[in-house]
This record gives C-alpha cells, structure tokens and sequence, in this order.
C-alpha cells in the first residue's frame, strides 16, 4: 500500500523525538544537554584543559504489518571526568617509599651568628 505523497513527512531528527512523552521528552533532553554543556565549560576553566564529553540518543524502531511505527528514544550524557590525582615518591634500597630523593643529599638551613645563614648537608 503506498502512502499519498500528500501525507506530511517528518523530515528531520529534532521532528522524530519531539513526538516522545507528547512532546516533553525534546526540550527534557535540551535542557539536560545545556547542564552538561555548563559543567564541561566549568571543569575546562577549572583544570585549564580540554573539556569531552559524549552524548548518545538511540532510537529503536518498530513497524507492523500495516505500517504503524513505534519508536522508542532513550538517551545517554556523559560529562567530563576528573582528573586522576598524581603523586610523585622515591622507592628507596628495601622497597619503601619516601618523600625525599635518595639519590639527593639534604641541606639544612643553621643560623651562623651575626644574622647570617648557610646551607650545611645533614647529618
């Protein structure tokens, strides 16, 4: 059977998901997208780097056998992630960690009289 070329036709993917939840879920999903697109601009200031994120919409389609479609939208955002934090540590002879190089001798600061001071290595 051949639908009449008069039939008005979506054309577009915005026009798709506008009919979900009798019009709700489009402008649910705008609004979401505008939180994430606001926290991806924030963390790109805080860490002074680039910002990603992922926005996936799937939509399933079934027809039957006399061309009635059903389709379903479902939607995932996925704003940026925080940075790892890093340390970094000396391993020393036995397997332990430290703060300081090893490999570094240590210097301390004295008082040397007469308001002078000088850098001695540690004892």
């Amino acid at each position: 059977m051949e639908i009449p070329t008069s039939a008005p036709q979506m054309r577009s993917l915005d026009q798709m998901l506008s009919l979900a939840d009798a019009g709700d879920y489009l402008p649910d999903l705008l609004s979401r997208i505008e939180a994430n697109n606001v926290e991806m601009r924030s963390f790109a200031q805080q860490y002074a780097t680039t910002a990603k994120g992922k926005i996936t919409i799937t939509i399933d389609v079934a027809v039957d056998p006399f061309g009635a479609t059903q389709m379903t939208m479902d939607d995932k955002i996925v704003g940026p992630k925080a940075p790892k934090r890093k340390a970094v540590a000396w391993m020393t002879g036995d397997g332990g960690i430290t703060t300081h190089n090893p490999a570094q001798s240590r210097m301390e600061i004295r008082d040397a009289g007469n308001g002078k001071r000088e850098l001695r290595a540690a004892e």
